[in-house]
């Protein structure tokens, strides 16, 4: 049967109490054919996430509903695969509360690093062709992300890198290690042309309005894409929980975004992505779906991104083209229009502005 994790926002939410609702739940499962297996607490943020097995989603809300008289803020399936790889190890059950091996309740979150390395050279190698230097520094770079216990999300083949690590103190000595690792690559001949920006970030399971991670992995994207060449963007969040002083964080080239601002540009890039194709995608369309004015808009969205907005909707539609582009699926006509470019001379030509070659030399 298929898995689902449920969010519940719960300003009240203590172990005591969780315990005793998680006893009503296993009360009533078997009425809906339904298996309560382990849920997560945060006491701090008040945020609960139980893991269940069942036939349907509306199968698992009737037995909460039933057990607990409450309704999860959100309900959303598990993918085969990423349970394991984001929480299904390393873990200790206490009559369902899931704690670490050392005995502490384990909150839920997890810790995204997202990795950006690039070489526009690399874009227009001939399929099946390897590039001995970049596949060297890449396996590098895993094998960091692996010291520190994390793990790589992203399929091979593919040229990011996106690391899940259990506490905020791994994710953050990974970065500062790559970063090193990797200005001591390009300071070499065979490197030089290489450039590389992270995003480190703060994830929970499930949110009011995102599936399983989904938005701690779009976030850390977000954050890596932002950074300047070099750089380490992450949230004031996450700065709290891995201990890092901001007097420290710009000597070691990290810069940090407050929290409304890590909102404000999450807001943003759902919007663009849900609009990427469509000719009204402008700084006017931006304005009114965030309730800013235009001036405002601007002033943000250079700040943040140090882009003018119509330059971050075009940066943004470049990133989807170059995706579309290697899955080799459509023609260049066909994935302009796509990525929201009526004119695809005008796409090529922003194209070859943006990573250096043509679409067409893209295999």
């Amino acid at each position: 049967m298929p898995i689902y994790m449920d969010f519940h926002d719960l300003p009240e939410i203590n172990i005591k109490d969780s315990k005793k609702a998680h006893l009503n739940d296993l009360s009533v499962q078997e009425k809906y054919s339904v298996k309560y297996l382990q849920y997560w607490i945060n006491e701090q943020e008040g945020k609960a996430y139980c893991l269940v097995e069942g036939p349907s989603k509306e199968a698992c809300e009737a037995t909460h509903r039933e057990a607990n008289g409450i309704t999860a803020c959100n309900l959303v399936e598990v993918k085969d695969g990423m349970y394991d790889l984001f929480l299904g190890d390393n873990q200790k059950l206490d009559h369902g509360l899931v704690r670490h091996f050392n005995g502490e309740i384990d909150n839920g979150y997890r810790f995204i690093l997202s990795l950006e390395l690039k070489n526009s050279q690399l874009l227009s190698r001939q399929k099946g062709k390897k590039h001995p230097p970049y596949d060297q520094l890449k396996l590098e770079c895993i094998a960091l992300v692996e010291k520190y216990h994390g793990r790589d999300l992203i399929p091979t083949g593919q040229k990011e890198i996106l690391g899940i690590f259990r506490t905020a103190e791994a994710a953050l000595k990974c970065s500062l290690e790559l970063r090193s690792l990797i200005l001591k690559r390009i300071g070499t001949r065979m490197f030089k042309s290489y450039r590389f920006k992270m995003g480190l970030c703060v994830g929970q399971p499930v949110t009011a309005q995102s599936g399983f991670f989904e938005e701690a992995m779009n976030f850390a994207l977000i954050l890596s894409n932002i950074s300047k060449d070099s750089q380490i963007t992450t949230s004031r969040f996450f700065c709290q929980l891995s201990g890092l002083r901001e007097d420290s964080s710009e000597k070691n080239g990290i810069r940090i975004i407050d929290g409304p601002d890590g909102e404000f540009l999450i807001a943003l890039n759902g919007i663009i992505q849900k609009n990427l194709e469509e000719e009204q995608l402008n700084v006017d369309f931006l304005g009114r779906e965030l309730g800013v004015s235009r001036a405002q808009l601007y002033r943000k969205i250079k700040l943040l991104t140090g882009l003018s907005p119509n330059h971050y909707i075009r940066d943004q539609r470049l990133s989807k083209s170059l995706n579309l582009l290697s899955k080799r699926m459509m023609t260049i006509s066909e994935i302009a229009l796509e990525s929201g470019f009526n004119n695809p001379s005008y796409f090529s030509k922003c194209f070859q502005k943006r990573y250096g070659v043509s679409p067409s030399k893209i295999k």
